[in-house]
């Protein structure tokens, strides 16, 4: 999810041309927004080792801010998968996590029904952008009474 912010009043469009007005202000809405980001993705993620929660971090740049799942299947776990066939070594340990019997029986069990329906998805990043738009709303406003205050000085 991107948000844009669009200037209209020209001195205001220069003024923000000068970093020290807004690196502070920007810098605080980033980390407040990617933070709440966060805290909601890692609430959403559905936990089974606690592997995909714990991948969930932010990456702050100068002027912007990114939340990312580290773990490989995160997308897997946000968007589902087609059918097909997964490594049987690695159906092994969920499969015994979860009541089948342990061993390859239950990862040929676990793995025949996904080669056969595939995985449903369970979205966890995309809800918690959407699930934090309203404080990021009073954070860019928030941002921007900061950058007022620094122009009218």
């Amino acid at each position: 999810m991107n948000i844009r912010i669009t200037v209209d009043d020209a001195a205001l469009k220069r003024a923000l041309k000068d970093p020290q007005l807004i690196a502070g202000p920007l810098k605080d809405f980033l980390a407040q927004s990617a933070l709440t980001v966060e805290g909601q993705a890692k609430q959403l993620a559905p936990v089974d080792t606690g592997r995909l929660r714990a991948s969930i971090t932010s990456v702050l740049q100068p002027t912007q801010a990114r939340v990312q799942a580290s773990v490989f299947y995160a997308p897997h776990v946000e968007f589902g998968t087609r059918p097909h066939w997964p490594p049987l070594a690695a159906m092994q340990p969920w499969a015994g996590r979860h009541g089948f019997p342990k061993g390859r029986l239950g990862a040929f069990l676990v793995a025949r029904a996904i080669a056969m329906r595939g995985t449903r998805p369970h979205p966890f990043m995309r809800p918690s952008a959407e699930r934090s738009l309203p404080a990021i709303r009073g954070f860019l406003r928030d941002m921007a009474l900061a950058i007022e205050r620094r122009w009218k000085r």
